[in-house]
């Protein structure tokens, strides 16, 4: 009898075991399968700044186990790697020096994304280096999901309740390691003056950043960037460099500089030559400058991303970020001179920095900034430009030229090697955090007035029927769908739903127009003109009148909201 009741113990304690664990691998992040986890329900579990850390039990690398919950106490330092992140790679010596820097003050924690014991065994034995901090296993990538991780690396700080104060999107620094402990232990960082956030100010900038002069003669602490940076000054290798972000922010891309090679002495061919190549549903570049209308083919500035082009004597600089959806041109004159534009191989929130060849400062591919360097706050002009289908542009403009795939160089200029990526979950590189009021990767189109910053989603725009009279931090505008082709199942860009968009001046002289759609043609209630998409009048009163034309152009959202964290958003009321 006693023997049964033995066994039966024996039994029901080996089944609680086995429960216990299946449950812990169905519902890892669930505090009821670990024990002495305390949690005060007024703080809520997530993922954002403010809500308390998904719970976790792991293995760890050296055949033990961790659990989150059990570290209470202490700040916590949870980070996200793998062997095929550079970023990450880059990242754990600041990581090994903070964890020895606050041993017994705080816990490091950096756990793999779903590669193999063996892989990482090899990968860190290869590496050479000495660790201190845990390496946590994630076999299924389990955790990386509960904690909604898109960008590597990703670091989370918590404090010694477990609430998140700290997090990081891409390479964290040891001083941002330093800060962040701080914060979590509640007391002030040692270089706050460091931080993005207290960088951008809100206020427009105090000087002409157009004005070579006038940026030259700024000083340290002046508001000069086109979202509200200061300039600021930091000794890097005993030499003061001048820039307007936080120089930790500027990432590597993986390629050297001018390693994606612009194209300097651009070659066009006429629209029926493109076309024997060039699919109906492509994107191109539109520009209409100085008497001539060319295109650049996606398929060809995926390989470049920097046309340096002339148009009848007048320089201009054609981008396109395919990480961003961002195509813009520039005027590339710096007082008075033209100069030439290459690729970095730096990333500034997922978007291309440029460098110019005259003083090698880095420019913001959005902005039309120096961002780095002896030219930081200087602007360069940008000039409206169509993203635009190939079936659109050539019935709008026939006679335009086309980029050559004659270039110079050996490219596969048929496929675009982003594939899938437009239509992804989300950006390759840091960001900052998400905007959750539209989706990641959404095409909109942002406008800029005064430092004020809004969006118009496309699919907004649409369903208001192609059509919008808006107005906006004291401008009146129309934004209207050019052409027809909206959208295509096919591969790479292509793919984007991103019809194309035009932003005028609805005021004329003084006189505020509204305009409207009638059988697909645009006409103003007050005059009933009727209006061509070049925002002219080509019938009524106003005939031969033109508006102004104002620049925007589509980008993902969090394009948009990571560089303009303020935007407002249009949204169709119809």
């Amino acid at each position: 009898m006693k023997s049964s009741t033995k066994k039966t113990a024996a039994l029901v304690i080996a089944v609680v075991i086995i429960g216990l664990s299946i449950l812990a691998i169905e519902n890892p992040f669930g505090t009821s399968v670990v024990g002495g986890d305390q949690i005060d329900s007024s703080i809520p579990v997530g993922t954002a700044k403010g809500q308390r850390a998904p719970n976790f039990s792991l293995d760890t690398l050296d055949d033990n186990k961790v659990t989150l919950a059990e570290l209470r106490g202490l700040p916590v330092v949870v980070n996200f790697w793998a062997t095929w992140c550079p970023f990450c790679i880059a990242e754990l010596p600041d990581l090994e020096a903070s964890s020895i820097e606050f041993k017994g003050k705080a816990t490091f924690i950096t756990i793999n994304r779903a590669e193999s014991i063996d892989k990482q065994r090899t990968f860190l034995n290869d590496l050479g280096d000495e660790f201190t901090f845990v390496f946590a296993l994630d076999p299924r990538d389990d955790v990386a999901e509960a904690y909604g991780v898109r960008v590597m690396p990703t670091t989370f700080i918590l404090d010694s309740n477990g609430v998140i104060v700290v997090k990081k999107l891409g390479q964290i620094s040891r001083q941002e390691l330093t800060d962040g402990i701080a914060i979590a232990s509640g007391t002030k960082p040692s270089s706050s003056s460091e931080r993005t956030d207290v960088l951008l100010t809100g206020e427009r900038p105090s000087i002409d950043i157009y004005d070579l002069a006038s940026v030259l003669e700024a000083s340290n602490g002046d508001v000069i960037g086109v979202r509200g940076e200061r300039l600021q000054t930091s000794s890097k290798g005993g030499t003061p460099t001048k820039h307007l972000i936080p120089l930790g922010d500027i990432l590597s891309g993986g390629p050297p500089p001018d390693g994606i090679p612009s194209i300097d002495d651009p070659k066009f061919i006429t629209a029926t030559e493109a076309s024997s190549w060039l699919a109906d549903d492509e994107f191109v570049l539109g520009v209409e400058y100085n008497g001539i209308i060319r295109a650049y083919p996606h398929l060809i500035l995926v390989a470049h991303e920097i046309v340096n082009d002339d148009f009848n004597g007048k320089p201009l600089l054609v981008t396109y970020c395919p990480l961003c959806f961002t195509g813009v041109a520039y005027v590339p004159t710096i007082d008075g001179e033209g100069v030439e534009f290459g690729t970095s191989g730096k990333l500034y929130k997922s978007n291309l920095v440029m460098y110019d060849r005259k003083t090698n400062s880095y420019w913001s591919q959005v902005t039309g900034q120096a961002i780095v360097g002896e030219l930081t706050g200087l602007a360069l002009r940008q000039i409206p430009i169509d993203t635009i289908r190939w079936g659109d542009w050539k019935s709008l403009h026939p006679d335009t030229q086309v980029l050559s795939k004659d270039t110079g160089y050996s490219r596969s200029y048929g496929r675009d090697p982003y594939g899938g990526y437009y239509v992804g979950s989300g950006p390759f590189f840091p960001v900052g955090d998400i905007d959750p009021r539209r989706g990641v990767m959404e095409i909109v189109y942002g406008i800029l007035v005064d430092g004020k910053s809004k969006a118009y989603p496309v699919s907004e725009v649409v369903a208001a029927g192609g059509l919008v009279n808006d107005v906006f931090n004291g401008v009146s505008f129309l934004v209207f769908q050019v052409g027809e082709q909206e959208k295509n199942g096919g591969g790479g860009s292509s793919n984007v739903f991103s019809p194309a968009l035009r932003f005028y001046d609805r005021n004329l002289t003084g006189q505020l127009l509204d305009f409207e759609l009638r059988n697909g043609e645009i006409f103003d209630i007050q005059t009933n003109s009727k209006w061509s998409i070049d925002g002219v009048a080509i019938e009524g009163s106003l005939m031969g009148e033109k508006l102004e034309r104002l620049v925007s152009g589509p980008e993902f959202w969090f394009v948009r909201s990571s560089f303009f964290p303020d935007t407002e958003i249009y949204t169709n009321t119809n």
